[in-house]
């Protein structure tokens, strides 16, 4: 996963889709989350992205639930590709300085044929929010709960139902020395 990553990042073509990449696959937001990013919910000193709003059709709204208002972690991995603030208050805008209202055509036809660059079989841009969460599920410390509250679920539900699936053979990674009946244990084997 993590080579089809850099693959993707690194071979988009334009700025735009090498951005919206980055932040998709270092954040888990949705792609109307994504667009909603304005530079003043970017905190570098705490470390951290303001998710306030977002674009959907054309039209500015609140994220998808109330606990998809939220503050996700700025990882060190996504800064360097932050740009710096321009004439815009938005991080995707047209060259007006408007925000982007929708991911568009253009942007689809560019997304499809950065795949068919790369040897990679077609799927939604969406498929970075999917990739962050399982990689978070297969390689962090962080509980299922925290990864959740990251993408904007109000319950590890969601998680679970819909990601778990793509994780095989974890079961197996268990330390084999674990002692299971020792004074640790709630349990008396009176």
């Amino acid at each position: 996963m993590e080579e089809e990553v850099k693959l993707l990042i690194n071979n988009a073509q334009s700025e735009f889709l090498k951005l919206y990449l980055a932040v998709g696959f270092y954040t888990g937001l949705r792609t109307g989350e994504i667009l909603g990013i304005m530079h003043g919910d970017i905190d570098f000193d705490n470390k951290v992205i303001n998710i306030k709003r977002s674009i959907s059709e054309g039209k500015i709204t609140t994220p998808k639930t109330r606990g998809s208002i939220r503050q996700v972690p700025l990882l060190d991995d996504l800064v360097p590709y932050l740009k710096k603030p321009t004439k815009s208050l938005w991080l995707f805008s047209k060259d007006t300085g408007s925000n982007l209202g929708r991911f568009g055509e253009n942007r689809y036809r560019e997304w499809r044929a950065l795949l068919k660059a790369c040897n990679l079989a077609y799927r939604k841009p969406y498929v970075t929010r999917h990739t962050f969460i399982v990689t978070m599920l297969k390689n962090s410390d962080l509980s299922i709960m925290q990864i959740a509250q990251m993408t904007g679920h109000t319950t590890t539900q969601m998680i679970i139902q819909n990601y778990a699936k793509y994780i095989k053979g974890e079961h197996l990674k268990v330390d084999r020395n674990l002692k299971l009946f020792t004074d640790k244990s709630a349990d008396s084997t009176a």
